[in-house]
This record gives structure tokens, C-alpha cells and sequence, in this order.
């Protein structure tokens, strides 16, 4: 009778064993798919942010290059205006000067000068960016030189006001 309640004993043990084996594997089981999809959901969220970010990011640059343009557009405007003013000052001068003498040849002169400084209205932004660059790389030393002249200058001014 001993021999059979050991086995008995040890059969409900082991069926006890059993259940709480197959209850552990549940649970890992249900473990595992809550990470699974945990994971997917955290996946997808982060390739939503990222697809945001990327879509706010390029209307910002877009939006930047729009405003460079129309920026670059109105330096334009502004240059071929004010070469426009020069052109007609140098024209005044020249209708305004007398005909002989040295007013006449001081006359002439500036009003050619101010006719090459008006040539400004048919160049761009981007020809006169192209000429200082030329400038600078012929002259890197002078060019130096003058950049701390025309910083020390507006620093000295900016400081009077």
C-alpha cells in the first residue's frame, strides 16, 4: 500500500509538475507575443516619426530656398535701381556742365565715372560676388588688410552710438 500511495504521490506530483510547466510555457508564450508586438508598435511609431521629421525638415528647406530667391531677387531689383539713379546723375551732370574748361573736363570725368559705376544695373548678385572673389584671390594680403580696416572702423562706430 505504501509502493502504491508513493505512486500515487508521485503521479499527482508529476501531473502537478506537468500543469505548472505547460502554465510557465503559456506565460512565456503570451510574454513573447507582447514583445513581439510591442517591438512592431515601437518600429512603426519611430518610421512615422521619422517620415514627419524628414516631411517637416524638407518644407523647411524649401521654404528657405524660397526666401533666398526672393531675396536674391529684390538685392537684383535694388542693384539695377540704384545703377539706374548713377546713370541718370552722370547724365544730369553732363547736361548741367558747360561746354569747355577745366569745370567742363572735371565734369566729363565724373560723369563718366559715375556712368562706369552705373554699369551696377547690368550686373547681378552673382557677377559681383564672382568679381570680389576674383579680387580676393588676386590681392589675398590687401584684401586682409582692408576686411580689418572696415571691421575696426564699424566696431569703433558701432560703439559711439
Amino acid at each position: 500500500m505504501t509502493s502504491d500511495t508513493n505512486r500515487s504521490t508521485t503521479d499527482v506530483a508529476q501531473r502537478e509538475v506537468d500543469r505548472t510547466a505547460t502554465t510557465v510555457h503559456s506565460a512565456v508564450d503570451t510574454a513573447t507575443d507582447t514583445a513581439h508586438t510591442t517591438v512592431d508598435t515601437v518600429s512603426d511609431k519611430a518610421q512615422q516619426v521619422a517620415g514627419d521629421v524628414k516631411d517637416k525638415v524638407q518644407q523647411v528647406a524649401d521654404k528657405a530656398q524660397d526666401l533666398g530667391a526672393q531675396a536674391v531677387e529684390r538685392a537684383d531689383a535694388a542693384t539695377t535701381t540704384v545703377g539706374e539713379k548713377i546713370t541718370d546723375a552722370a547724365q544730369t551732370i553732363r547736361d548741367n556742365a558747360p561746354s569747355s574748361g577745366p569745370i567742363a573736363n572735371a565734369a566729363g570725368t565724373a560723369a563718366d565715372t559715375l556712368e562706369q559705376a552705373g554699369s551696377l544695373k547690368e550686373q547681378d548678385l552673382a557677377d559681383m560676388r564672382a568679381d570680389v572673389e576674383d579680387l580676393i584671390r588676386r590681392y589675398p594680403l590687401q584684401s586682409f588688410l582692408a576686411g580689418l580696416g572696415v571691421g575696426y572702423l564699424l566696431g569703433r562706430g558701432r560703439r559711439r552710438y
